[in-house]
């Protein structure tokens, strides 16, 4: 199997962990590209030339993360599924919504701070105030996170790391204590460490 990724991609990261987790590392390939420099095999794969993508054995494509997930999950995921929890229980599904959006938001963040044009102010109220609330409900509810590590998790390091690397002026990451712990206590994870953006 392929995965096609870019390095400073929060999506393309859960991913990574994901196969790491799965202890597939040498069944799947990665390969780093960037999507910007429309690169051929990632157009032909998607069409949306969005990373991750995977290609399996059988030369099916499939993306976005969740669905590449949920597919190497249920694979090859054997007594250690990632989604075992989430598909448990409506409020952890929720959460896990609740990151995918909050990525959404930090990559749309990131994409406003590029604008030749300049920033919007409406939307950086916007993208801001979304991380504000969203962070301060991952926080409350962290104590109802699966004792194992689990896609939930693997979604909250994830923002976590993309807003310290690509957001340093927001400053209010540093108020929310619990969740910083939560995640010191984390990042040393070697599926974690081993894919930590340049």
């Amino acid at each position: 199997m392929k995965l096609i990724y870019s390095d400073a991609s929060p999506y393309a990261r859960t991913a990574r962990i994901v196969v790491r987790e799965l202890g597939l590392s040498d069944k799947v390939e990665e390969i780093a590209q960037h999507p910007f420099d429309n690169p051929k095999e990632l157009i032909e794969a998607n069409p949306l030339c969005k990373v991750p993508c995977l290609i399996d054995d059988d030369g099916m494509a499939i993306f976005d993360s969740q669905v590449i997930a949920e597919y190497l999950d249920s694979k090859f995921g054997s007594e250690k599924r990632l989604f075992k929890s989430v598909n448990n229980d409506w409020q952890l599904r929720t959460l896990y919504s609740l990151t995918r959006g909050l990525l959404d938001t930090a990559v749309a963040l990131q994409q406003d701070k590029m604008r030749d044009e300049g920033q919007s102010e409406f939307w950086q109220e916007r993208f801001y105030g979304a991380l504000d609330r969203g962070l301060a409900y991952l926080q409350k509810h962290l104590a109802s996170y699966p004792k194992q590590f689990e896609v939930l998790s693997i979604n909250t390091l994830a923002l976590v790391s993309y807003l310290r690397f690509r957001h340093p002026e927001y400053t209010r990451l540093d108020g929310f204590t619990k969740l910083g712990m939560w995640f010191d206590e984390l990042e040393n994870r070697p599926s974690v460490t081993q894919t930590v953006p340049k």
